[in-house]
């Protein structure tokens, strides 16, 4: 009897410890009804494109998180605010917040997790605008080996992935790879819809490759299959579809068919500077090739001016993308100096000289400047 009196004291002393714990638990889960609502806040914000408020609520968010002890709500929220920091073009910031929210992820949920590949992805992205391309690749495979594990339920998140990884890969000329990635999330991408987005961003990337090799008219093809899906879809007023009408200007600048470029690089163009995007390395990018196309027809005074429009874009952030801002004003003092402009061109040399000089290079000048890139036409299909 008094054993059978002991062990139900055991049973009655597990279960009431038992109690208590499922009741820390289930307070705890209420207790993320604040963060919940700040973080939902800071999401619709972004959504609308305030990020001050985003910003704002974000922080309100991670400090209720904190407070609370809330580890995987924080996790979230960190994650958020480093999206918004990528968005900034902070991306020291978002590297930050997004290994913090990782940390937490790899501890809260363990490696194989959708969280966790989210939050590899994300800094991925951050490596890749930050141009450290090795870092960026070894960040996506993580990725993509956990949406691996994880099955078929998440096939759409490794297409995605395996998209974002071939994009280092192309900038990076690892071309065959790349093709295999687009290749195979195309494969898993259209088992679901033929037109979904993860299609479309398969599809936008491997006509980019098939133009890298001179596939011309391939890439031509896909990209004005693409164009017909987005126009059909109402979807030709995003940053993706001004994309695509560049990329397919430039494939045919390449052909020297600037009749048929002009059109869509001016397209292009106009939904950029209607939408409210922090794309500016794009943007710059095609008011640069509208200026080149204007150049190879002897237009130079339309090709100066939208040489500096596509300047005058990353003018307020000519640090981070430095390269670009450089490569973009090479162009504009060679035009310079073909015309006969001298002075301009020395104004735009000294702009150049300031940055140089601040990052320890070496200063540019007339003499040593790099020559001016002439792109042969062609009509290769290999």
């Amino acid at each position: 009897m008094n054993g059978s009196l002991t062990k139900m004291k055991k049973l009655y002393k597990y279960i009431f410890c038992t109690l208590i714990i499922a009741s820390i638990n289930f307070s705890s889960a209420a207790d993320n009804s604040k963060w919940l609502s700040i973080n939902k806040k800071g999401m619709q914000a972004y959504k609308e494109r305030d990020f001050d408020n985003s910003e704002k609520y974000y922080i309100e968010a991670i400090n209720e998180a904190r407070k609370v002890n809330l580890g995987p709500e924080l996790s979230a929220t960190l994650n958020n605010l480093g999206l918004l920091k990528i968005e900034l073009l902070q991306f020291e910031e978002a590297e930050v917040l997004i290994k913090e929210s990782l940390k937490l992820r790899l501890q809260f949920y363990g490696i194989n997790h959708r969280y966790v590949a989210q939050s590899y992805n994300n800094l991925a992205r951050v490596y890749e605008s930050s141009l450290k391309m090795e870092e960026s690749i070894d960040l996506f495979i993580k990725a993509i080996e956990i949406y691996e594990k994880l099955g078929e339920r998440y096939n759409m998140l490794l297409a995605r992935t395996l998209i974002n990884l071939s994009t280092v890969q192309l900038k990076i000329e690892e071309l065959q790879i790349a093709q295999m990635n687009l290749i195979r999330a195309l494969t898993i991408s259209k088992k679901y819809s033929e037109d979904n987005s993860v299609s479309l961003s398969a599809m936008q990337n491997l006509a980019a490759l098939f133009t890298q090799v001179g596939n011309f008219i391939e890439a031509e093809e896909i990209y004005l299959n693409l164009i017909n899906i987005r126009k059909n879809n109402k979807k030709d007023n995003s940053v993706s579809f001004a994309r695509v009408l560049n990329n397919l200007a430039v494939l045919y600048k390449k052909q020297c068919k600037y009749d048929l470029a002009y059109p869509y690089i001016s397209e292009a163009i106009i939904i950029w500077k209607n939408l409210s995007s922090s794309d500016y390395s794009n943007f710059a990018a095609a008011y640069h090739n509208q200026g080149e196309l204007y150049k190879a027809q002897g237009k130079y005074d339309l090709a100066i001016k939208s040489f500096i429009n596509g300047l005058n874009v990353i003018e307020s952030s000519k640090n981070t993308f430095y390269k670009q801002y450089i490569e973009q004003s090479f162009s504009l003092i060679n035009l310079y100096l073909k015309i006969g402009m001298n002075k301009k061109a020395d104004e735009i040399i000294d702009i150049i000289n300031t940055m140089r000089s601040n990052k320890g290079e070496d200063k540019i000048t007339t003499d040593n400047l790099p020559d001016e890139i002439y792109e042969e036409c062609s009509s290769s299909d290999i």
